[in-house]
């Protein structure tokens, strides 16, 4: 008999339903007797199927001061469910205030972002913010069973935190089950005069390119296949999407209403900054655009000096920003800006998806016809191997940060695909760290576990623990001989000081040769198949960080774990009153349950 997968749902969230309403009631801003529905489903679906889906919001003002006194953003979001066509094939869709994909944030290093979410599916969720760093706000980073519960159905919850010393190009989604996948992302940028390059001197204007796989059934469909003993569409691997969108538009060859590509609009003979964005559930992406080089200037919040290039490869989650001169035609010419997607890369069914790059004509008149462009002659194929940026080029950072010479800790945390047991002797197949499935504890949030002074069940949950501020050593080892994956740590930036082919130990780092002037910084690192990194942060902002890898799939059976930081520090913080009677929680939950 072939092993069970975990449910995607016990591991992210889906399952007890009851435990996650108990858990949120002291959570909750505001309590709504009866879930709500989207006023804007309609609106949105005829956007999705015949304009720009959100081409206009990823525009930056280039009124937007950057020197502002430090202010508080405040945004209230519904999230909702509506019914869309975004490449032409009709589907239930999961969408922010009606808008598919969400709207963008933008704020300036020192600003508190408030943000109000009202839950009005039926099922819970979260809003994690990629790449924010959360110092001293762990309990906002939006992961339910780590830093909470999620937000049940009919109820609110107020996200609020500061954006200290960072800058640079994020984004946010949903960390509940997969709905991520289903539509609940947007873009998040954040200023500062600090920044290397600046907007009126570097570069003239500022476009949010937002890309990504997109499947045509809904992402619980996909998940209840792979559990299932026939697989999804007679395959147990990740799939592949059924076509790609760019700022939420795409095109599915076999529809009948197939609608127009996104643009993005530049006026023309000007120096743009394209943020290239890639949030897939599954897929590697890489962006050209006919007839214009792209110099890569910043990674993961990263400003750096990068290679100019035709194309640049972009694995889920990753943030890339590249700037163009739009000097390859006059106003009203157009260009195809192409995304050419492969899950592992290898395969023979490379997508591509398309937006249009066109130059604006300084009267204001546009023209609407398609480009005629070419692409590049010497673009990458589906038989070319996967590279990751870094690995393929040097990415120095332009602000200059020498690691530490020595580490107070190294903890390894190791890899694999394959078959694993339980607490109770249940065999299930999926991924591991350190041959432990992660099985998510929504209710009882790993943060209150370690606040409270509990031990984290190592059974259930694989981890590791810095327990003292200073220099600190990770080492991910990709145990798997046929799958690269792009592992992402929560709450932290941090150096890629090595890497190899191989497996690596503790033991083993003083042999190494590392690189620490200036390496480089990142929240994503790619490891390709059978190798290991070796990524180094300051353990000075406690709190329990996810780590996993960023393929939504294979974080569904299981491919997470917690980085505990200063675990006395956490103990002696001031969380929210929502955490002040978990105990009381879990004490009633059980008698529920014994009744």
């Amino acid at each position: 008999m072939r092993p069970h997968f975990l449910s995607l749902l016990t591991l992210l969230g889906g399952v007890s339903s009851a435990y996650a309403t108990i858990c949120l009631t002291r959570l909750l801003v505001k309590r709504l007797t009866t879930p709500l529905r989207s006023p804007k489903a309609e609106n949105l679906t005829r956007r999705a199927t015949t304009t720009t889906t959100n081409t206009t919001s990823y525009v930056l003002s280039n009124d937007f001061d950057i020197t502002a006194t430090p202010t508080t953003r405040e945004f209230t979001w519904e999230v909702a469910t509506a019914t869309a066509s975004p490449d032409g094939f009709e589907r239930e869709v999961y969408t922010i205030n009606g808008q598919f994909p969400g709207p963008l944030i933008e704020a300036n290093t020192g600003d508190t972002i408030r943000v109000t979410v009202t839950n009005s599916m039926d099922k819970g969720q979260t809003i994690h913010w990629h790449g924010m760093f959360q110092a001293s706000t762990p309990f906002m980073d939006g992961v339910p069973g780590i830093s909470q519960c999620p937000i049940p159905a009919g109820s609110s919850f107020t996200y609020e935190f500061v954006v200290n010393d960072q800058w640079g190009t994020y984004w946010y989604h949903s960390h509940y089950s997969v709905t991520m996948a289903d539509g609940i992302t947007g873009p998040i940028v954040i200023h500062s005069p600090d920044e290397a390059l600046v907007r009126g001197t570097d570069y003239d204007e500022d476009r949010v390119v937002f890309v990504t796989d997109w499947m045509h059934d809904e992402s619980q469909t996909i998940v209840d296949a792979l559990l299932s003993a026939d697989g999804y569409k007679g395959s147990f691997n990740p799939p592949q999407g059924d076509s790609t969108l760019i700022n939420g538009i795409g095109n599915f060859s076999l529809s009948d209403t197939i609608p127009s590509p996104a643009e993005i609009q530049v006026p023309v003979d000007s120096t743009v900054r394209l943020r290239f964005i890639n949030i897939a559930s599954c897929t590697m992406i890489r962006m050209s655009i006919d007839n214009h080089d792209l110099e890569v200037i910043e990674a993961d919040g990263t400003d750096i000096y990068g290679p100019t290039l035709h194309e640049v490869a972009i694995a889920p989650a990753e943030r890339y920003s590249v700037l163009i001169n739009t000097t390859q035609g006059a106003e009203g010419d157009a260009f195809w800006i192409r995304a050419t997607s492969a899950v592992f890369c290898g395969l023979t069914n490379d997508q591509v998806g398309k937006a249009i790059l066109r130059y604006t004509d300084s009267s204001g008149n546009l023209t609407t016809s398609e480009p005629t462009s070419s692409a590049w002659s010497d673009l990458a194929t589906s038989t070319d191997e996967c590279t990751p940026l870094d690995v393929a080029y040097t990415l120095t950072p332009r602000q200059a940060q020498t690691a530490a010479s020595t580490a107070l800790s190294t903890q390894v945390l190791s890899s694999q695909v394959g078959a694993f047991v339980d607490v109770n002797n249940v065999s299930f197949a999926g991924f591991a760290f350190n041959n432990t499935m992660y099985q998510n504890q929504i209710y009882n949030p790993l943060l209150s576990v370690v606040h409270n002074g509990d031990t984290i069940n190592s059974s259930l949950i694989p981890s590791i623990t810095f327990k003292d501020n200073g220099a600190a050593n990770i080492i991910l080892n990709n145990l798997d001989t046929v799958i690269d994956h792009p592992y992402h740590l929560h709450g932290n930036a941090f150096q890629i000081l090595a890497r190899g082919s191989g497996t690596m130990s503790a033991d083993g780092v003083d042999a190494l040769t590392l690189s620490l002037d200036n390496p480089l910084r990142k929240d994503i690192v790619w490891i390709e198949r059978s190798s290991w990194a070796l990524i180094r942060i300051t353990s000075d902002n406690p709190g329990v960080w996810p780590l996993h890898c960023h393929i939504d799939w294979h974080l569904a059976v299981g491919k997470m774990a917690a980085v505990v930081v200063q675990p006395d520090a956490i103990r002696a913080m001031d969380l929210p009153s929502s955490w002040s009677d978990v105990s009381d929680i879990l004490r009633k939950l059980t008698i529920h349950k014994l009744t």
